[in-house]
């Protein structure tokens, strides 16, 4: 079986991400003058691309072009095609002329129609990183395969594909959602007692979940802390939650305190909103804004 030098292995997403940015108010039946933008995305992709920037990655995912794989290769993400046929894929986004996200569309159909279950390779004491996009066969198949050797980290997604993971619990390490995917993968409207329902499945589960500007709170062997956000004037929010993802998983992995590993991650979080598409991000400039974020101590209420 053929084996991966790299820690940090990926399955997920690999796309073309459109930006609809309206310059007027919206009205609706009508056609709406916009602004255009358009960039490399994916969840999987988002996530890479930032722990990319201190090591080498690998990234399974649907074939792509070449000048997708020149990309990839270009800012160090080794890219592993699991078929042999480039399916249309893509995410649009549309934002008012304050920059506030309105809606997401997602063509992903792709993702969800493959369906292999052997990808012929060994792993051994990875990061195994997975977004949701892929078919939930394709998922728990690996998930089952190599969880005993390996750390499993899920990065949500969606509210939508969060059930492919519902029977998979006892086998995370790591869990990044934002608020609606925690609520739709308990099936609990309130946060504290969602975490409580998780960590009753897991106890020792890492457990992230981040609520746009409001707190984001982060569990770990009994212990749960959170964070809140300095309001900022934002200018990028697509994919905002991805970067945040990104630093947190690299930061912990390198045995940073479950505090430290958070902050830096929020910190990357505020860069990217702050700041214009792909913005160079070193660990100066993050640590100086995570030197200014409170951590605070929560309890879990029964």
């Amino acid at each position: 079986m053929k084996q991966i030098n790299n820690n940090f292995i990926f399955f997920g997403a690999i796309h073309q991400d459109f930006v609809f940015e309206l310059k007027n108010d919206l009205i609706k039946y009508r056609t709406n003058p916009i602004k255009h933008s358009e960039s490399y995305g994916g969840v999987a992709h988002n996530v890479a691309r930032v722990i990319s920037k201190n090591e080498n990655v690998s990234l399974f995912s649907i074939k792509s072009d070449k000048e997708t794989i020149r990309y990839l290769k270009k800012i160090g993400i080794n890219f592993i095609s699991l078929n042999n046929k480039i399916q249309k894929r893509y995410y649009g986004i549309l934002i008012n002329k304050f920059k506030k996200f309105q809606l997401g569309i997602a063509n992903t159909e792709a993702y969800e129609l493959f369906k292999k279950t052997i990808i012929n390779f060994q792993f051994k004491n990875k990061n195994l990183i997975f977004d949701l996009n892929f078919s939930n066969i394709f998922i728990k198949k690996l998930i089952n395969e190599y969880y005993k050797d390996n750390k499993i980290i899920i990065c949500g997604t969606s509210p939508f594909k969060v059930h492919k993971i519902k029977n998979l619990l006892k086998k995370i390490n790591c869990l990044i959602l934002n608020k609606e995917e925690l609520f739709t993968l308990t099936n609990i409207r309130n946060i504290n007692k969602s975490i409580k329902f998780i960590i009753s499945i897991n106890p020792n589960i890492n457990l992230i979940v981040s609520n746009g500007g409001n707190k984001t709170y982060a569990y770990e062997y009994s212990k749960l802390i959170s964070i809140k956000p300095p309001k900022v004037k934002i200018i990028n929010e697509n994919g905002a939650g991805d970067v945040m993802a990104g630093n947190y998983i690299y930061y912990r992995s390198k045995n940073y305190t479950l505090e430290k590993s958070l902050s830096l991650g929020m910190a990357t979080g505020i860069m990217h909103v702050k700041s214009k598409k792909n913005i160079k991000i070193n660990f100066k400039s993050i640590r100086k804004i995570s030197n200014q974020i409170k951590i605070n101590k929560e309890k879990l209420y029964e």
